[in-house]
């Protein structure tokens, strides 16, 4: 009786120990599974309204909607673009679909449609 309590506890303990372990192992191609690796997206599409432009830094401010491929909260940023062109097709206040390779706050906006 003594042998199956204390194997019944050893078994306990290693299960808890190995908890977190074991499920960061599990197959990530198993949607909903625990532990699952989640690779973040090379790009991303968002909605706004440009802020500013500055073509000397080659930024561009847009006060964006939620982006929930990566992650963000809506939020008002300046952006470097991918291709100088891309400041002339908007101007301060048009509304704006935009795509980004995102990278934190080195992200990078690398299409801009205004929304007439």
């Amino acid at each position: 009786m003594k042998t199956q309590f204390f194997t019944l506890a050893f078994t306990g303990a290693l299960i808890v120990a190995t908890g977190p372990a074991a499920a960061q192992q599990m197959d990530p191609n198993m949607p909903g599974m625990a532990g699952t690796q989640v690779t973040k997206p090379t790009e991303a599409q968002g909605v706004g309204i440009v802020k500013a432009i500055d073509p000397a830094k080659g930024t561009i401010t847009l006060q964006h909607q939620a982006i929930t491929a990566i992650g963000w909260p809506a939020m008002t940023m300046s952006f470097k673009v991918a291709s100088p062109n891309l400041l002339k097709v908007a101007k301060v206040g048009d509304k704006v679909k935009f795509t980004l390779r995102p990278a934190g706050m080195a992200s990078t906006v690398t299409s801009i449609i205004v929304e007439r």
